[in-house]
């Protein structure tokens, strides 16, 4: 078998173990969404939900895709100079992070009973299964440099790229949202610092994937098929897993032509010196401006917990307040626009990528 040969060997089998890693990362992260509505729609509450079947499915599977990583590392010691044998590492410590996390929340449902968004074994898990999710996002992008032109890494780099958003909303979201009360434990942020924070983090970490996405496909269109595959996740998770408030699905319409829009001017070949200067710094307009609404329905709470008396809970008002919401989704467009610029123009420093 000449070099070549089993170089290629071992790509295709690198990806099979990103691929798996995402498989269950989608899961669990679509499962952890899912519960989440769950509790807001006041489901009775164990441990032992759909829900949670899903997500711990997923968390499953990224254990066999560690086992996967783990063999192949440990057998073929020439894959460890590739440069995406970081994604097989990522997804081995990723493993081992949700392996923790798993069996912590079970015993601290046991001790403390219902409890919120924001606890240490949820940020755990969640921080394990992004560690996972990052590995395969790494692995499939440098991929994508030695299986040129490749049918499966065309289609899966961008779903790849659009559940690794998703990802990073929840992240953002543990720290934003009014719903880390528990039985014994109230982690709620501060209503106003919230809503700074959502202003200042939503917007800049989505022109961060957007940016790192466009680099790294380099096409028009593969970035807008990431944004669905976000958007897809949301809508299925939060949205019609609630029947009350399916009446705002029109409402991601927004989001998903906002990102079409940014996707071409960010990648189409422009003459025009300004724009060649400056589509980097539109895009982000485009995409920070819709942060509330790629959002949606989740952060729409932060902004209504304002307003709102100590005894009433924000996702309940939800069905009977589209004017309210459609309220903060305007305010929140000039704010989102600077963020998003701002992210666009801080992204090539902070994540070091070629412009080439």
């Amino acid at each position: 078998m000449t070099s070549e040969v089993l170089q290629r060997s071992q790509v295709k089998h690198s990806a099979i173990v990103f691929f798996t890693a995402l498989v269950g990362t989608t899961l669990a992260m679509w499962g952890a969404s899912w519960d989440i509505t769950s509790h807001l729609l006041r489901t009775p509450e164990t441990f032992f939900t759909p829900s949670h079947g899903i997500l711990y499915l997923g968390v499953g599977i990224s254990v066999i895709s560690a086992i996967m990583s783990s063999t192949i590392y440990l057998r073929r010691k020439e894959l460890r100079v590739e440069s995406f044998s970081t994604g097989l590492k990522l997804i081995i410590i990723g493993a081992i992070i949700q392996i923790i996390a798993g069996p912590g929340d079970f015993y601290w449902h046991e001790l403390f009973g219902i409890d919120g968004l924001l606890s240490p074994t949820h940020i755990t898990l969640a921080l394990g299964i992004l560690t996972t999710l990052v590995g395969a996002v790494i692995g499939f992008s440098r991929i994508n440099f030695h299986l040129q032109g490749n049918n499966f890494i065309k289609i899966i780099l961008p779903i790849t790229y659009g559940i690794f958003w998703f990802s990073t909303m929840w992240l953002i979201f543990f720290f934003v949202l009014p719903i880390s009360e528990g039985d014994t434990h109230d982690f709620n942020p501060d209503p106003i610092v919230a809503v700074v924070l959502s202003f200042i983090l939503i917007p800049f970490a989505y022109s961060l994937v957007f940016w790192t996405s466009s680099k790294a496909q380099k096409r028009f269109g593969a970035t807008s098929a990431a944004t669905l595959t976000f958007i897809v996740m949301n809508i299925t998770s939060n949205i019609l897993t609630s029947e009350t408030i399916m009446f705002y699905l029109p409402l991601f319409a927004a989001p998903m032509i906002s990102a079409i829009a940014a996707d071409f001017v960010f990648n189409k070949r422009w003459e025009s010196k300004i724009m060649q200067k400056h589509s980097g710094k539109i895009a982000g307009a485009i995409i920070g401006s819709m942060f509330f609404t790629f959002s949606f329905p989740m952060l729409s709470m932060t902004f209504l917990e304002i307003y709102l008396h100590n005894d009433i809970f924000p996702y309940d008002v939800l069905p009977t307040s589209s004017d309210v919401v459609f309220k903060h989704w305007m305010m929140s467009i000039p704010g989102g626009i600077i963020s998003g610029i701002v992210g666009m123009i801080l992204a090539p420093k902070i994540l070091k990528f070629s412009s080439d």
